[in-house]
């Protein structure tokens, strides 16, 4: 599901408009900039998570008896700023549900369409 996600907002046409958007509401940054941070940042991330474990048994250490086990923590508050509400939520979007966690994303209130 991570990667559906991020593969969703990388797209060519997601990117773009997404970009156009967070440059015409927010006011910070150009078009073509914003593409590229939205992908590299997406892709970043994913690349960076592929392989990682984040629930269930993490890590084992049978020499001590150890068992590390991860757990999802709950509903995490994402709160979204006016300079990056392109980027900023799909990436913290893949990274909660990374860990099987709920998130809610709180934009600021001049980004609130494009976030």
């Amino acid at each position: 599901m991570v990667t559906a996600v991020c593969w969703a907002i990388v797209r060519q046409d997601h990117a773009e408009q997404l970009a156009k958007l967070a440059v015409d509401e927010g006011g910070f940054g150009n078009y073509s900039d914003k593409v590229s941070k939205i992908r590299n940042r997406c892709m970043g991330t994913l690349r960076d998570m592929q392989g990682v474990k984040t629930v269930g048994i993490v890590e084992e250490m049978p020499e001590n008896g150890l068992i590390k086990i991860a757990k999802p923590v709950g509903v995490i508050a994402a709160l979204i700023p006016t300079t990056g509400p392109d980027a900023t939520p799909p990436l913290k979007t893949l990274l909660a549900l990374k860990g099987h966690n709920a998130i809610i994303i709180a934009a600021h209130p001049r980004t609130q369409k494009t976030t």
